[in-house]
């Protein structure tokens, strides 16, 4: 990957996650999985949200650059660097839009919940499969259509809707403490149904839960 491509896709701010993990914090230390090149990471430190943060990044380029901004950076997948993170220190884990590109997702999340303390949060965002680009094209013309990026990404191995989401985690032996939706700004204006259009314009889910 050339590196105008990595600070076009691995360089972008999540303003929408940090808004919902600030209302959740603050945490200790925190372990950003697919930290890309450390955008999130920075930003939770920039607002106190955590006080120290680590990643894993499997893109070799994007992880120098992470190096940068977090304390702790280590190359490879959640497999390859298990056996390396000391997973005792960290009370929050994140895996920002990285569920989707799994092949086994449901393995990574047990692998987590076996490796990290009781107590430690999870929070994860994923795409949501059920917004409407997809769905109605789906319902009535039969098109289920990959794109170069958005909900459709041809990299998404596996695609998520709210509730089939919380069932994994479950299934995977974390407890769902809270979720929240990143939509356009108009679906959330006084007058608009937001809780009835919030299935099918989300664009993302998030959900924190916790080890018991």
């Amino acid at each position: 990957m050339h590196s105008s491509e990595i600070a076009e896709y691995y360089a972008a701010e999540r303003p929408e996650l940090l808004a919902f993990l600030r209302s959740h914090g603050p945490f200790g230390t925190a372990l950003d999985i697919g930290c890309a090149s450390g955008m999130l990471g920075a930003g939770l430190l920039r607002e106190g949200i955590v006080g120290a943060c680590d990643g894993v990044e499997l893109n070799c380029a994007a992880a120098r650059l992470a190096e940068t901004r977090l304390r702790h950076v280590w190359m490879g997948s959640i497999e390859s660097a298990a056996a390396e993170v000391p997973w005792e220190h960290y009370d929050l884990v994140i895996l920002a839009d990285v569920l989707e590109h799994l092949a086994d997702p449901w393995a990574a999340l047990r692998l987590l919940q076996a490796r990290t303390t009781p107590g430690c949060k999870l929070m994860l965002s994923v795409p949501n499969v059920r917004h409407y680009k997809v769905s109605l094209p789906l319902l009535f013309r039969g098109e289920f259509r990959y794109a170069d990026d958005g909900i459709m990404d041809r990299t998404h191995l596996h695609f998520f809707t709210r509730g089939s989401l919380e069932e994994t985690l479950r299934d995977c032996g974390w407890v769902v403490r809270t979720w929240g939706s990143h939509m356009k700004g108009r679906y959330r204006r006084w007058y608009m149904p937001t809780r009835l259009l919030e299935p099918f314009v989300a664009v993302q889910y998030m959900l924190l839960a916790e080890k018991q």
